[in-house]
């Protein structure tokens, strides 16, 4: 399942975060406002002072790992 806005578990974010090199406070922040919480990006990169296209890129990051765990997923069932 993608990451969407508002539907992702905090354990779930923490757990893809772990995979990742990703340690900025303020985009860890932002990506648990807009993945977690439902912000949308502009409202959550507002609320934090970071920029949206950087944002993107984490996000698009996140995803990509994302995609790569659901592919794992098959070799362990």
């Amino acid at each position: 399942m993608a990451l969407e806005r508002g539907k992702v578990t905090e354990e779930q974010l923490s757990l893809l975060l772990k995979l990742t090199k990703i340690s900025s406070r303020k985009v860890i922040t932002a990506l648990e406002m807009y993945l977690v919480e439902g912000l949308t990006q502009k409202e959550a990169t507002s609320r934090v002072g970071i920029n949206q296209s950087f944002l993107s890129i984490r996000l698009n990051t996140l995803r990509s790992v994302d995609r790569v765990v659901e592919q794992l997923q098959e070799h362990y069932s």
